[in-house]
């Protein structure tokens, strides 16, 4: 049950768009202080911002870098305490130009406004390193997630390799993201795009969204990736 937890709270924080930032107020003598901000997160389960300095959030993470981030499922009706959340508790810290550009390249092909933030030279890349992680999956199901169970092993690929994979399917297997796209999430759509892989699964972006669609086993290799792509464009076919 504790490794099923452990898989739903990874899928839950690999396919959220945002998530509500709690940090510690400067301003206001320690109280906590909620903001909501786009992340993406990596095959290692930390999470990455980027966010402006004059943007409250940032403004105390510079002061304290402790912080937490909540995800949840949005009930479309009903019990919204019936659904699963995530809060990651941990410390930020602002990247320096290298590593923060390696970052944004990623979290920019998943999210492309963000390109244009670059043209405004008070947004910085941070990171944060998930000190522990509170799952509910509903009533009962309540788990603590220590750090070393949290954490994996980084994608065996650098970002180089990871865009040749991107660009070689959304050049020529765009129809098998759609049949996945339509089998996993719904949505119907012939021209989706790859926006991102992880050891975990990927993302295809449509409508200015992205979906994340976990792979059956964690990937070791390029070809690994191929291999779980194969299988979800089989298993998309004959469910279509």
């Amino acid at each position: 049950m504790r490794s099923q937890a452990l898989s739903e709270a990874k899928h839950l924080v690999h396919s959220a768009q945002s998530g509500v930032v709690s940090t510690i107020s400067h301003n206001l003598r320690g109280y906590p202080f909620g903001s909501v901000t786009p992340f993406i997160s990596c095959s290692e389960g930390k999470l990455y911002f980027y966010i402006s300095d004059i943007a409250q959030h940032a403004k105390n993470l510079s002061h304290d870098c402790r912080m937490s981030v909540t995800v949840f499922e949005q009930a479309l009706e009903g019990d919204q305490n019936a659904h699963g959340r995530v809060t990651l508790v941990g410390d930020a810290k602002k990247l320096d130009s290298e590593q923060a550009e390696l970052v944004l390249q990623r979290y920019i092909m998943r999210y492309p406004e963000a390109e244009s933030y670059k043209q405004a030279h008070d947004f910085h890349v941070w990171q944060m390193d998930i000190v522990r992680v509170r799952y509910i999956g509903g009533f009962g199901k309540i788990f603590w997630i220590e750090p070393e169970e949290w954490q994996s092993a980084a994608s065996p690929w650098d970002f180089a390799t990871e865009s040749r994979m991107i660009a070689h399917m959304n050049e020529d297997h765009v129809d098998a993201m759609a049949l996945i796209l339509a089998q996993h999430h719904g949505v119907d759509d012939n021209n989706p795009q790859m926006s991102g892989i992880q050891s975990q699964g990927f993302y295809m972006r449509t409508e200015k969204r992205n979906y994340y669609v976990p792979f059956e086993r964690v990937c070791q290799s390029g070809g690994d990736v191929r291999t779980e792509l194969v299988k979800l464009t089989q298993q998309a076919r004959q469910a279509a």
